[in-house]
Parts: structure tokens; C-alpha cells; sequence
């Protein structure tokens, strides 16, 4: 079909922020991502606080390694794009509160 299918880069930002906060447990509006060229690739520069409570398990630096994963993994899947630097960098820590089912 032709026709081209284009993605700004607000629109991966965004992406970005919303895969980020998913596997930090965190609020999107408080996650920065900047986005830079990698020889072609992306580079991601990601600052986010840690979430203490409400679920949020594993060391520190699991928890950083899950977040790369899934940005890599997320940036190629919804977005076709390659990752090949994320730099993760917290800022803080928040305290998340998990919802009571009733």
C-alpha cells in the first residue's frame, strides 16, 4: 500500500516515558526520558525514582535492569526502533501505595 507511516519524536518520548513508568511502578509525570542518535539507533537517557511499596520487588539494580529491558524490547516492538544505550539514573524515592480489592 502506498504511503509512508511516520513517528515523531514526541510520540517515542512518549512511548518511552509510559514503558518506563509501567516497569518502575512510578507516576508518568515523574519520569524524564530524552532521546539521542546512536550511530543510527537510539540512545535513551531515563531519569525516574525508585518505588518502594505497593508491590514493587527486587533489588535496585534488577529494577533497573528490568526497566532497559523492557525499553528495548518496547522501543522495537510498538515503535520498530533500536535502542542501543539506555542511561537510568534516580532521582528520588516514592513511596507507592497499593489499592485494597474489595
Amino acid at each position: 500500500m502506498p504511503g509512508t507511516t511516520r513517528i515523531t519524536a514526541r510520540a517515542l518520548e512518549h512511548l518511552a516515558v509510559r514503558l518506563v513508568g509501567d516497569a518502575a511502578q512510578v507516576a508518568h509525570r515523574e519520569i524524564s526520558v530524552r532521546l539521542a542518535d546512536a550511530g543510527g539507533a537510539l540512545k535513551l537517557s531515563v531519569t525516574v525514582p525508585v518505588a518502594i511499596g505497593g508491590g514493587a520487588a527486587g533489588s535496585i539494580p534488577d529494577r533497573g535492569e528490568r526497566v532497559r529491558r523492557r525499553l528495548v524490547e518496547g522501543m522495537r516492538d510498538l515503535a520498530g526502533r533500536q535502542v542501543d544505550v539506555v542511561d537510568l539514573r534516580y532521582s528520588g524515592v516514592r513511596r507507592v501505595v497499593g489499592r485494597r480489592v474489595r
